[in-house]
């Protein structure tokens, strides 16, 4: 039988009880005051509150790159400031993604976002994390036992990275590029639907950039932010453009002129389905995809966005 613990007094010292009252004072202070008293050195950095952005610098621009990694997702923006890699794509394309990242120099990320624990998203995010330098990794409070995200664990585990948990309304920057987590907004059972959202925007363009989330997600992220905060210029397609996604509603929310969708040529989900494709085109949105198109650049200014090239 376990032995009982036995009840102890309460014997705080009158010490113990003063240094309690004034870190509530502290407490306080810093909710009233803030930034006035200093109090952000103190606590920690509060960059991530910051709810305006940086001016866009005269002439600099940020490139995302929608690569080609046939049946998956692998999504590299590039700015001045740093890198941030959305995926990885499955560990059957990892010699195209090396490639990829070898013809525009990349070496190195602030940021890498694993949406979710599908193999088509983290099958290369071990080889990542061991062969690049990486500052920051953001994920969903999402485990799986799939060999795939075991891997990628004990790869975070030793590498220097700073793990960063996907909490909605999270602000992070690269220079003037805001991005903030949109979703996931709860705790879901389905994998996909737990997919980290993130709305990236420099200057007067935004892109919505969704990993798999579903229509669960989607309904969640229409009944918490406002229109306003989701339209968007481009729209990277949740889901490879399964019927699971890209709700009416939450399509009509973004409100983009471009839709990127990421998806194998002759998958055998039939991805992109034709109801989704009818969507966008019903509303006039502009589609690339990488089975047709292969890997896609666009670029922004801060004012519109352009196609720069296509692989195919």
């Amino acid at each position: 039988m376990a032995a009982k613990r036995k009840k102890r007094k309460n014997s705080r010292s009158p010490i113990v009880l003063f240094f309690i009252i004034i870190l509530a004072v502290l407490a306080i202070l810093y909710n009233q005051f803030g930034e006035k008293l200093g109090l952000p050195d103190l606590f920690g950095s509060f960059e991530q509150q910051t709810t305006t952005p940086p001016p866009v610098p005269d002439g600099e621009e940020v490139l995302i790159h929608m690569i080609d990694v046939g049946q998956g997702d692998a999504i590299l923006v590039m700015t001045s400031d740093g890198n941030m890699l959305i995926d990885t794509g499955e560990s059957t394309a990892r010699e195209e993604l090396v490639s990829y990242f070898n013809s525009v120099n990349i070496t190195s990320f602030e940021y890498v976002v694993f949406t979710h624990p599908d193999s088509d998203h983290i099958g290369n995010a071990d080889y990542i994390v061991q062969n690049y330098s990486i500052k920051n990794i953001i994920m969903p409070d999402k485990v799986s036992t799939t060999k795939t995200y075991e891997r990628m664990i004990d790869a975070i585990e030793n590498s220097q990275a700073n793990v960063i948990m996907a909490e909605p309304g999270y602000e992070f920057y690269l220079g003037a590029l805001q991005n903030t987590i949109i979703a996931p907004n709860k705790d879901y059972k389905d994998p996909n639907e737990a997919s980290v959202v993130i709305k990236s925007t420099y200057g007067d363009t935004s892109i919505m950039l969704t990993g798999d989330a579903e229509k669960e997600s989607e309904a969640d992220i229409l009944s918490i932010w406002s229109k306003d905060a989701l339209k968007c210029n481009v729209l990277k397609v949740g889901h490879h453009g399964s019927s699971t996604s890209t709700s009416p509603a939450f399509l009509d929310a973004v409100d983009p002129t471009i839709a990127l969708i990421s998806c194998g040529e002759g998958n055998k989900y039939g991805h992109p389905l034709p109801e989704t494709i009818k969507k966008l085109e019903d509303r006039g949105i502009t589609i690339y995809r990488t089975d047709k198109n292969g890997s896609i650049v666009i670029r922004t200014d801060g004012k519109e966005f352009t196609l720069i090239s296509t692989e195919k």
